[in-house]
């Protein structure tokens, strides 16, 4: 699990301004979620945004896990109300005031799940921001392939990792298979 503390190493400045870039980007992406189903759209463009000091690169446009965020869009919509006050203004933004550093984390994990990407601020001893692809097999016995992630191209963070009881004759076990690692 994340330490939220990670925060906690940015400057005021900074870490206002990362706050702000956190709710910003939930604000849009619930304003965007009630417009798509207003307008009852297949699909909507992917959107491109302005980003605070980051360490690394969101790979733009941002593209939208719709599924993910159906699913996460009432524990963002309650994050994003706990950080308003700070946004606003309201109450100050200090390094110290771990609530604050425990919301502001929490809006990024959904944010991450939601775009697919790490979002890791300058400074911070996190991995790097970008494309992240994670996966995760659990099985008691493999007698074919299994791959914790396989994928042709991968850019970005890849992580796979396969838990097997058993491997049969010919099964064969990959935690990360992929055809081309970098840009395309």
């Amino acid at each position: 699990m994340p330490d939220p503390l990670t925060l906690s190493v940015l400057g005021g400045a900074a870490l206002t301004e990362g706050i702000k870039f956190l709710y910003g980007q939930a604000t849009e992406l619930l304003k965007r979620r009630r417009e798509r189903k207003d307008a009852a759209t297949a699909e909507q463009p992917a959107q491109t945004v302005e980003t605070p000091e980051l360490d690394g690169q969101l790979a733009q446009p941002l593209r939208v896990d719709q599924a993910a965020l159906e699913r996460l869009e009432p524990d963002l919509r309650a994050l994003r109300r706990d950080l308003q006050d700070y946004v606003d203004g309201l109450e100050p933004v200090e390094s110290s005031d771990d609530r604050l550093l425990q919301t502001a984390d929490a809006v990024r994990r959904v944010l991450e799940a939601v775009y697919g990407q790490r979002i890791t601020f300058r400074g911070e001893q996190r991995p790097a921001s970008g494309p992240l692809a994670e996966g995760r097999v659990d099985v008691g016995t493999v007698a074919g392939y299994v791959a914790g992630v396989r994928a042709k191209t991968a850019t970005g963070t890849v992580r796979g990792m396969v838990n097997v009881d058993e491997v049969s004759a010919g099964g064969e076990v990959v935690g990360v298979d992929i055809d081309h690692l970098g840009e395309k």
